[in-house]
């Protein structure tokens, strides 16, 4: 193991990205944040915010960019699932020392379980179950915003809006929370055409505490949405529970919200986690460099 390797996890999502950087004797150094890093948004803008937060978190040492050739980056980002974007993200032309990449579930599942068998459900901006038991890993849904990320703050957003037009043009009853979603829009479908031709799945997610709150005021619509919500994050715990993955970790800002409203019946698996996903994006990198003797660390 050499002295001067640094390493940085990287945890990138639909709508942040956040870097922890360690030594080569596991002193953390310093974290960085910057935007949003699903790795659908491209290499070029992924990897502007990788950089990004990178620095920021090697300022904190008193380190800069020259540093980048010392470091060894572990990406665990959404969108990673597919082998195209892998491909991409691992070949584009970087300034670090080496880069490691593997899905923000695949990593997180690593960190909050160090490295043991176990699983995880995300729920945030998007949405994605994983499980790794033994040498198998097991992927439940992070498809993408348009034909998966079930449970998912984006979706629940998306759902929302898409009511809230419907109810302000007399096509179904409206609510407090269509009545305020509308008015966030100033009442004006051209304004909602407009923000939707350039919104992303964070945007669309950005409304997800708005229908958790109007839920908790007993809006009918922000209950049903929320309901669908809660069925869909029980159904991916139940797909993992038959695959043999007995201990589960909620993750995400919007599993925060649905955890107190799933049934009894799957608070046995549930567990806190031990790490969290740039933990595990360190784990990874450090295996793939510094593991010569075949020893997980």
């Amino acid at each position: 193991m050499t002295n001067d390797m640094l390493f940085a996890g990287v945890d990138g999502g639909g709508t942040s990205c956040r870097v922890r950087i360690e030594t080569s004797n596991r002193e953390v150094i310093g974290e960085g944040f910057a935007g949003p890093s699903n790795s659908r948004l491209g290499a070029v803008r992924v990897y502007y915010e990788i950089e990004k937060a990178c620095v920021e978190a090697l300022h904190q040492s008193g380190c800069g960019r020259e540093d980048f050739s010392r470091l060894h980056v572990g990406l665990g980002l959404a969108g990673l699932g597919l082998e195209s974007e892998l491909r991409s993200m691992l070949s584009f032309p970087h300034s670090f020392a080496s880069v490691s990449g593997a899905t923000d579930a695949y990593t997180a599942c690593l960190g909050a379980h160090a490295g043991k068998d176990g699983g995880i459900l995300i729920l945030g901006t998007g949405s994605c179950g994983l499980g790794i038991v033994g040498e198998e890993v097991i992927n439940i849904g992070g498809w993408g915003f348009e034909i998966s990320d079930h449970a998912s703050g984006a979706l629940l957003g998306l759902s929302a809006i898409r009511s809230s037009l419907f109810a302000a043009e007399g096509c179904r009853p409206e609510t407090d929370l269509t009545k305020a979603i509308m008015a966030h829009f100033k009442n004006d479908p051209q304004a909602m055409v407009k923000w939707a031709e350039n919104a992303e799945p964070h945007n669309y997610g950005s409304f997800a505490p708005t229908v958790f709150d109007y839920a908790d005021k007993g809006d009918p619509l922000a209950e049903r949405l929320v309901a669908k919500s809660v069925y869909e994050a029980g159904s991916m715990i139940k797909a993992l529970r038959a695959r043999n993955v007995v201990r589960i970790c909620l993750m995400g800002g919007v599993s925060k919200r649905i955890e107190p409203l799933l049934p009894e019946e799957f608070r046995p698996c549930l567990c806190e986690p031990l790490g969290d996903a740039m933990d595990g994006a360190i784990r990874m990198v450090r295996n793939d460099v510094l593991d010569s003797g075949g020893a997980k660390v």
